[in-house]
């Protein structure tokens, strides 16, 4: 059965077009698969078999069901329902983003730019996308009538685990989507959602966020990509005035005590550098 249900998949990932972002330095490490042209489910029984790092094994299956069910109280109800699962041999260890309110697994439909690593609340486990219960969508189903929202996604391959994400639109109906692209860091490291490129080739700032917090501090906030990164705080007449290595993916630089002027915090990494201009109020 198992054969049978991989051979009628494969006719369906046929238009999964892998565009490889060249791993040509120690961290480009973003595989990037555009799917053209963009795959559209019409409510067949069959979904999609996601194969994400094009190895000729899925590791996820999308899929949908549009069946009619005789209850009591209503009489028939159709239920259309879309579903997304880890799929082949290392399914066991292949998870999606997920939450369990009331107890059910619900795939989350993450934003461009969502972080997706350990951090997460993973579901080895069949995850609910979307629902629709005669014409109307009773539970917390979190991609009924979205577009370009972020699956995110955890495989195994080879006994090593990475991250990585799937784009999707889904109609309200709940079995009808479209599957655009997908991506993986091959880096073993977590990804946005929605990276495409090496960091190489992207800028810095889409890994480098400064983020003022209430006690007169900046948090310097990395994305597990960047390795290697310093931070020096210079003040406008060029005096440094606070420097140090990154641990992990955050820096506190402490803006209590500087007299008031332009101070430019300086992040330097193996990837490149990045340079954000603060105000200290006198």
């Amino acid at each position: 059965m198992k054969k049978e249900l991989q051979k009628r998949l494969s006719k369906y990932t046929a238009a999964a077009a892998a565009v490889t972002v060249g791993a040509t330095g120690a961290n480009a490490q973003i595989v990037y698969t555009d799917v053209d042209p963009d795959f559209t489910h019409p409510g067949d029984e069959i979904g999609f078999g996601l194969d994400m790092n094009n190895d000729g094994n899925f590791d996820f299956i999308i899929a949908s069901g549009d069946s009619i069910y005789q209850t009591t109280s209503q009489g028939p109800v159709r239920v259309r329902t879309t579903v997304v699962a880890g799929y082949g041999s290392q399914a066991a260890n292949n998870a999606i983003a997920g939450e369990t309110p009331s107890g059910f697994d619900y795939a989350l439909a993450l934003d461009m730019g969502t972080m997706i690593d350990n951090t997460l609340n993973w579901i080895a486990a069949t995850n609910t996308m979307a629902y629709n219960q005669a014409s109307a969508n009773p539970y917390n189903e979190n991609w009924n009538g979205v577009t370009d929202k972020y699956l995110g996604l955890r495989f195994d391959s080879g006994g090593n685990t990475y991250y990585g994400w799937a784009r999707m639109d889904v109609q309200a109906e709940g079995d009808i989507w479209t599957l655009k692209d997908y991506a993986y860091n091959a880096g073993q490291v977590g990804i946005e959602a929605g990276a495409t490129a090496n960091i190489e080739e992207g800028t810095m700032d889409q890994y480098v966020h400064f983020i003022n917090q209430a006690d007169n501090s900046v948090m310097v906030r990395l994305n597990e990509a960047v390795t290697g990164a310093n931070v020096t705080v210079v003040s406008a007449s060029g005096q440094l005035v606070q420097s140090g290595a990154v641990e992990g993916t955050e820096f506190v630089v402490d803006m209590n005590g500087l007299a008031g002027g332009i101070y430019m915090i300086n992040v330097t990494s193996e990837q490149g550098t990045i340079t954000k201009k603060m105000s200290v109020a006198n």
